[in-house]
């Protein structure tokens, strides 16, 4: 399990150190939010602390984003999490 095909084969795929999945969050929120705020500032900002934070992150878990989206597609949010009554589940 520790051979170098084993390890290339079950990690992710990552650009510039990132999985792919963090790579799309992280520009979802720079671009999303420089196109709603029209700022320079605010996109090289973002742009520098969320690849910080999304590094170290991935350094902890690279699959958590993976496992997020997995979990709210297997469990969808009820009807009542949209009305403000929050998740509630009926037996």
């Amino acid at each position: 399990m520790a051979t170098p095909l084993f390890k290339g084969l079950t990690r992710p795929v990552s650009l510039m150190g990132l999985p792919m999945t963090y790579v799309i969050v992280l520009m979802l929120v720079v671009v999303g939010g420089f196109i709603a705020s029209l700022s320079l500032i605010y996109f090289f900002c973002s742009a520098i602390f969320g690849y910080v934070a999304l590094r170290l992150l991935a350094a902890y878990d690279p699959r958590i984003f993976d496992v997020m989206f997995i979990v709210l597609r297997a469990t969808p949010l009820t009807s009542s999490w949209f009305k403000g009554k929050g998740v509630t589940y009926g037996a």
